[in-house]
């Protein structure tokens, strides 16, 4: 019989998919956060029958289970009472906004609404997800990736780089990375 302590939250929601920007879904949802076992898990259950399952060592570490024993890296960005999945399998790109019925005002829960939007996660730089910036310094001359600016934000640090003719955004928090994900080209204009 499992533990009561293991299932933290479950609760209706709204939710919208969109793939490439195009809304694929957006109707009602429920939603089940757990925590057991050193693993966090969310599953999002659309009224349409379709499931997500997001899990990972913790919040920032989270990847798709696909139910097939694959697993796609996932950027989750928690607004409160809205919460950002983004995942890119590299053909599409797919957004699953899921908002619970606990506060119906966007900037009314306590978070700052200068909040931080980042892109999808860059996949072949999910490694670094963990590490400290000077342990990854040699991987990024190794792979000829460039500084361009660093800006401090609520949530830590934003360094934005230019990693193979691409706009990358590193968020690291407590020295460490956070997430690696795409960010607008005009970030890395020097």
């Amino acid at each position: 019989m499992p533990s009561p302590a293991q299932t933290t939250a479950k609760s209706e929601a709204e939710c919208r998919l969109s793939e490439n920007g195009s809304i694929l879904y957006e109707d009602d949802c429920s939603v089940r956060e757990k925590n057991q076992d050193g693993q966090v898990s969310f599953v999002v259950k659309l009224d349409n029958g379709n499931n997500f399952r997001f899990v990972g060592p913790n919040r920032q570490n989270l990847r798709l289970d696909n139910g097939f024993g694959g697993f796609t890296n996932v950027l989750f960005e928690d607004k409160g009472a809205k919460g950002i999945f983004t995942w890119n399998d590299g053909n599409r790109t797919r957004k699953l906004v899921v908002k619970t019925n606990g506060s119906g005002g966007s900037s009314s829960n306590g978070y700052p609404s200068s909040s931080l939007l980042l892109g999808p996660p860059v996949p072949d730089l999910q490694y670094m997800v963990g590490q400290t910036p000077i342990s990854a310094a040699l991987g990024f001359i190794i792979r000829g990736t460039k500084y361009v600016s660093a800006v401090q934000v609520p949530e830590g640090t934003l360094t934005y780089m230019l990693d193979k003719k691409r706009c990358v955004a590193f968020l690291s928090v407590n020295d460490r990375y956070k997430s690696v994900t795409f960010a607008d080209a005009n970030k890395c204009v020097r």
